[in-house]
């Protein structure tokens, strides 16, 4: 008996499920995926908590032309991926009616939000037999806002995709996932899942959500750092990036020293006028003992140490701050 109409609930072959098992066998990847993958990723036709919608048959008539002359899971992926758009004229919007919307009523209303094009997309790939499910956080580490993306199951393992991309691992999500910090939970990433787990996906549209989901933190973490590194980032050393708050009014310069206090390193802070994304940059050596220190300012050494992630960010507050003048650093208040 065919793998997915053992995973389903219904003792009938609803029409539905008709249309999904003969798409089971329908592609070369068919059939590829573990059982739990396929009951959690593949069968379920919610993928958050959107209204439930029969979203296949118009989801499938759409993509499944798409992928006919694919020969991979890989490669109908990324097909799928690059041609959202073009293939729906489903685009993303600050002016969508809401946040979470089912497929049937991004098809109809065009304009979602990123949470809405991960909906979207992972109806996709499930139509067309590839099992996929939405990830996301709820906020980064550098500057305030959730976001969530997609992932895709194919080759043994799960893959990062995003609506309209042509290619895994979308760079700038890549680079802000390399600034978390796991060590505070609101940074944590989540994949939702259909089965019960005791933990649930960061619904920022809906708090009272209870979505199951599985924290998928470290994996990203080690994929955020290996990015980092295949992308000209030092093995050796880790991007260290840091604020004084509050922000001081004249030119300041924040050095790294080694214990000689031969100096490593230096950056100018961003002052007020700077974008709230801006910080100063250094290059933090993975071994040794470090300090941070403001640059004739004396009484401003503080102890740094490398973490396992690709980037460090360091808010670090002003002990007796003045208008004009820094004064020496403390260390960052604990995380939440």
């Amino acid at each position: 008996m065919n793998s997915l109409l053992r995973h389903s609930l219904c003792p009938l072959l609803s029409l539905p499920l008709i249309t999904l098992c003969c798409a089971a066998d329908e592609y070369p990847w068919s059939n590829s995926a573990p059982e739990d993958i396929v009951r959690n990723a593949l069968t379920p036709d919610s993928v958050l908590d959107e209204s439930a919608s029969d979203w296949r048959p118009a989801v499938g008539a759409i993509f499944k032309p798409l992928v006919k002359d694919c020969r991979s899971a890989r490669e109908a992926v990324l097909t799928i991926a690059a041609n959202m758009t073009k293939a729906t004229g489903v685009i993303y919007s600050r002016e969508r009616r809401q946040p979470c919307m089912n497929a049937t009523e991004a098809l109809a209303e065009k304009k979602v939000s990123c949470t809405g094009q991960s909906i979207l997309l992972v109806c996709a790939l499930r139509s067309v037999g590839i099992p996929a499910r939405a990830v996301g956080l709820l906020t980064w580490n550098h500057i305030r806002g959730n976001h969530t993306w997609v992932e895709a199951w194919f080759d043994g393992e799960w893959h990062m995709i995003e609506f309209n991309e042509k290619d895994f691992n979308t760079p700038w999500v890549m680079e802000y996932l390399s600034m978390l910090d796991p060590r505070d939970p609101a940074q944590h990433i989540w994949a939702a899942t259909a089965e019960p787990t005791g933990q649930y996906f960061p619904a920022v549209w809906n708090r009272d959500s209870r979505i199951p989901a599985i924290d998928v933190t470290e994996r990203y973490i080690r994929l955020a750092r290996a990015w980092s590194e295949q992308n000209g980032q030092d093995p050796a050393k880790q991007k260290l990036m840091v604020e004084l708050l509050p922000r001081p009014e004249s030119p300041t310069i924040i050095q790294l020293i080694d214990s000689k206090g031969n100096l490593i390193d230096e950056a100018p802070l961003p002052g007020p006028s700077d974008d709230i994304r801006k910080l100063a940059t250094l290059q933090l050596p993975r071994s040794g003992t470090h300090y941070l220190r403001l640059k004739n300012i004396p009484g401003s050494t503080l102890p740094v140490s490398p973490t396992d992630n690709a980037v460090q960010i360091l808010h670090l507050r002003r002990s007796n701050p003045t208008p004009s003048a820094p004064t020496a650093p403390t260390a960052p208040a604990p995380q939440p």
